[in-house]
Order: C-alpha cells, then sequence, then structure tokens
C-alpha cells in the first residue's frame, strides 16, 4: 500500500510543478509507467513465493504409521534359515504356542532309528515356522494395509504439490512394503513345499535300505 500512495503522491506533485513550470506532461505519463511496472514486479514477485512455498517444506506425511509398518516387517527375517532360528527361540510367541498345541509333536530321541527322528524334526521345525513365519505375515500385510487405507483419505487434504509428493511417496513405500511381505511369504511356502519333498524323498529312500537288507 505505501508504495502505490508514495507514487501517487509523486505523480500529483510532478503534475503541479508541469503546471507551474511548464514541465513537460510527458515525464507524470513515464512516472505513472513506472509505478505500473513496479506493481507487476511485486505480483510476480508474490507469484514466486508461492510457487517456492508449494515445492518446500515437510508436511510429516513420510513418519505418518512408519513405525509400525517398520515393526511388522521386522518380525519376519527375509531368510527361511533366520525364520527357522527365531521359531526355534520363541520370538513368535503366542502363535508358535498355537500350533505347537495342533501339532502335538514327538520327541526325535523316539525313534529307533536316529536317521527317521532328524528328519522328523527338521520336517516338523519346518511346518512350525512356515506356520508362525505365515500368521505374522499376515498381520503383517494387515498393517500395511491399514497404512495405505490412512493414507489414501488423506488424498484431498493436501495442501500444495509438495504435500501431495509427499503422501504419494509414503503410500509407495507402504505398498512396496506389502509387496516384500508377500515375497517372503512366497519364499516360506517355497521352503516348505521343498522340506515336505526331502521328506518324502528320505522315506522313499529308508524304505528302499530296509528292502535291500532284507532281501541280502
Amino acid at each position: 500500500m505505501k508504495g502505490p500512495f508514495i507514487a501517487a503522491i509523486a505523480v500529483m506533485a510532478m503534475s503541479t510543478t508541469a503546471f507551474a513550470t511548464g514541465v513537460p506532461v510527458g515525464n507524470v505519463q513515464e512516472a505513472i509507467q513506472l509505478e505500473q511496472q513496479l506493481l507487476a514486479m511485486g505480483k510476480q514477485l508474490d507469484q514466486l513465493k508461492q510457487q517456492y512455498s508449494a515445492v518446500t517444506g515437510s508436511y510429516g506425511r513420510g513418519g505418518q504409521g512408519l513405525t509400525d509398518a517398520i515393526d511388522a516387517s521386522s518380525i519376519v527375517p527375509g531368510s527361511w534359515q533366520d525364520v527357522v532360528s527365531q521359531q526355534k527361540s520363541g520370538i513368535y510367541g503366542s502363535r508358535q504356542a498355537t500350533y505347537e498345541k495342533v501339532m502335538n509333536t514327538m520327541s526325535p530321541d523316539d525313534f529307533a532309528d536316529k536317521g527317521e527322528g532328524a528328519n522328523y524334526k527338521m520336517s516338523t521345525d519346518s511346518v512350525r515356522s512356515a506356520l508362525a513365519g505365515g500368521e505374522s505375515l499376515y498381520d503383517e500385510s494387515q498393517t500395511h494395509l491399514r497404512n495405505f487405507q490412512n493414507l489414501s483419505q488423506q488424498v484431498d487434504t493436501t495442501q500444495n504439490v509438495k504435500d501431495a509428493a509427499d503422501l504419494q511417496n509414503r503410500m509407495s513405500a507402504e505398498l512396496g512394503m506389502a509387496q516384500s511381505a508377500q515375497t517372503k511369504l512366497q519364499a516360506i511356502n517355497a521352503n516348505l513345499t521343498a522340506n515336505q519333498l526331502n521328506e518324502s524323498n528320505q522315506a522313499t529312500a529308508a524304505r528302499t535300505k530296509f528292502f535291500q537288507n532284507v532281501s541280502k
């Protein structure tokens, strides 16, 4: 407000001087043009400030639900060996205890054939690991799903381009973690299938050896 007001006073003063002393009226027009240029530059500056604000700043989108997502992702490691190790250490807690009751396993020492007992132990450990790990991965996927739903409900609340980009990136990260959980589950199922095939092969080998010994 101060700029245009001063410019107006200057124009009035120059106009008065022009009439009093005979200064050309062209000077008054130059002052008006200068004022218009200053006003246009001010508007451009305001637009630049708005554009800058639209692509800067932090809106806290990245941290929404991130702690829960990381905690859920860390419960199941990336390798099958680590899954089995965690299962043996009891990290899966109540899940593991529930499946143990259902399976009602035997001790490997109860087998007369130590090799058969070792195979039985490996098989039951694998099944427990797959069941406990699979349920943990299911819970993890539900965490990612809830986070994604909460984030998607905030699409219409973004303040500017930067805020919208931050929200989109956070949603992409949540989807990535959900896909990672799915990949882990596929790996667990693949290892369980391989273990079952190994058990079948071992049983076939044991029967073959038995009948070979009998025939001798």
